[in-house]
């Protein structure tokens, strides 16, 4: 009987061990980390987890090639999704997503239930002749799209389309299931001002007045802009050329140079967007995918074209802050995609490692989530573009064709809310929300800033100074510093004042007996003497620390 119950005993344990592993690996199926103040890689907590994959067979495609399906378009139509460059969240929900290598849009709604596939559009003012990659002049049918790569739905429900290799961005609304009407087109155009000669267009997006914000990958003067009616506005907020020392060199050697050598001479050009978002007061996100451009990687920009990103933070990069080795590999950071939430979140996609890094608008780095490694649930193959919706991220893989919904951890809700507060300067109602953060990340930077600052206004002095030194903050501690001298003086000053008087009746007195011979010298010279000396340090050093400043 005892070694049945003993038996008995064993599986129990070896069954609880087994869960409680599962449950581990279902909250945490990836590395995860962040940066510390000296931007180096520490492992932190996962403030997302991956809750959701979406492919063809959950959205239904099948019902595409279904006869008595009402989303029936033919039996020879593709039931699963091929190449897929972007999406787009609807403000009610409704998804759109670019099916590029089946010339199509779908549409699901937040759950993914197939709503639309839009095969047909048409509406088309009239064929079009385009200028092929090879130069050659072609006449283009455009009642259907061809590589469509971007889209964007405004607030009536009009899409936005980028139709990639029919060189123009198509404005429609839906008009059955399986077609939608063609409102507006956008070619390439008609002005001295752009020169040139294709409109391979990707990406787009609209802002409240309509106006049409359009990516090109050939054009470096910025988005190509145009009205809701189609006019050439003119192009919006381009790159500055990165400052290298090639770039430099070449400047001054243009100074000099003949005009044949000019012509041999590079010309330092801006590097073109990869992606932009438009958030809900207006301000159009740019990134930059060159691989470790720190010049322009992200910006804000206001309608006049200027980048107006606040940055709090000491580091100007964006992304990982070195490149990485896998297998062998060692890829840098490409930026590929980026996305605003709701709640002003940056949400940048690296398209290398396949991570997702979030910052806050001041561009403080809070989390990062995404692995680049398919065969583990939430990497990515070929990471194309990121939404936002509600509290959760988005990721398209337009390899693996499926998109992954990441939620928020408990640990990345307490950042969120935590940091929502920091922002507001509501650092007193943000300290319980931080010590919870420390609780699960006991090195994480934005909770010792913010609880330096909490304990700051809550005049617990030493306390700043000690979470301002444990987060390098050397501006925080001068402040902490400062203070806390201050308190210290204002609370101790009658017992200052009472120590210095008696030391200089001590001294006077020492002075007079001296004079009058009363006190032998070798008293004076030991005893009296040391103790008059220690007086005027105590006094001096008093004084000084009343004039020393707080810097470390």
């Amino acid at each position: 009987m005892k070694i049945k119950k003993l038996l008995c005993v064993l599986v129990a344990v070896v069954a609880a061990a087994t869960l409680m592993c599962t449950a581990v690996s279902a909250v945490d199926p990836y590395t995860t980390y962040n940066y510390d103040a000296w931007w180096n890689a520490v492992p932190s907590q996962a403030g997302y987890e991956v809750i959701d994959t979406a492919d063809s067979t959950r959205i239904g495609l099948s019902q595409l090639a279904d006869p008595e399906s009402e989303f029936f378009i033919s039996e020879n139509e593709p039931t699963t999704m091929s190449d897929m460059k972007d999406f787009f969240f609807a403000d009610n929900g409704d998804i759109y997503i670019c099916d590029t290598g089946n010339n199509r849009i779908i549409k699901t709604d937040i759950n993914f239930n197939l709503l639309a596939c839009y095969k047909y559009f048409p509406g088309s003012t009239s064929k079009h002749t385009v200028t092929d990659e090879e130069g050659n002049t072609v006449e283009v049918d455009a009642d259907e799209l061809k590589a469509p790569y971007g889209i964007f739905v405004d607030h009536d429900g009009e899409m936005y389309i980028a139709d990639r290799d029919n060189q123009r961005i198509v404005r429609c609304v839906e008009e059955t299931k399986t077609s939608a009407r063609i409102l507006t087109e956008y070619y390439r155009p008609e002005s001295a001002l752009y020169d040139t000669q294709s409109f391979y267009c990707t990406k787009v997006v609209v802002d409240s007045a309509k106006n049409v914000y359009v990516i090109c990958p050939a054009v470096n003067k910025g988005a190509i802009m145009f009205s809701e009616a189609g006019s050439f506005l003119g192009f919006y907020g381009a790159n500055r050329v990165e400052v290298t020392a090639t770039v430099i060199r070449n400047r001054i050697w243009r100074k000099i140079a003949s005009d044949s050598q000019l012509a041999s001479i590079e010309r330092a050009t801006p590097v073109e967007y990869a992606n932009f978002d438009i958030d809900d007061e207006g301000f159009i996100y740019t990134v930059t995918e060159v691989a470790n451009t720190t010049t322009d990687a992200v910006k804000k920009l206001n309608p006049a074209g200027y980048n107006i990103l606040e940055r709090t933070a000491d580091n100007d990069s964006f992304g990982d802050q070195v490149s990485i080795t896998y297998n062998g590999t060692t890829y840098a950071t490409r930026l590929t995609d980026i996305s605003i939430s709701d709640d002003h979140f940056i949400n940048i996609l690296d398209y290398t490692s396949g991570r997702v890094f979030q910052y806050d608008e001041r561009c403080n780095q809070l989390l990062i989530c995404g692995f680049d490694q398919e065969e583990q649930r939430g990497g990515f193959n070929n990471p194309n573009a990121i939404e936002t919706y509600d509290d959760k991220i988005y990721v398209l893989d337009g390899r693996n064709c499926d998109i992954t919904v990441f939620g928020l951890t408990e640990f990345g809700r307490y950042v969120h809310e935590a940091i929502a507060l920091h922002n507001e300067g509501l650092y007193e109602e943000a300290y319980d929300i931080w010590q919870e953060v420390l609780k699960r990340d006991g090195g994480y930077y934005m909770a010792l800033i913010g609880t330096a600052k909490a304990l700051y206004n809550q005049d617990d002095y030493k306390g700043a100074i000690k979470y301002s030194k444990l987060s390098f903050d050397a501006d925080e501690y001068d402040r902490a510093f400062e203070a806390n001298r201050q308190e210290t003086l204002r609370n101790n000053f009658t017992l200052y004042v009472i120590i210095i008087l008696i030391i200089i009746v001590i001294l006077v007195i020492i002075k007079i007996l001296k004079k009058k011979g009363k006190i032998p010298q070798k008293l004076i010279a030991t005893g009296v003497g040391k103790i008059a000396e220690g007086g005027k340090k105590i006094i001096s050093n008093i004084v000084a620390s009343t004039k020393k400043g707080g810097k470390k």
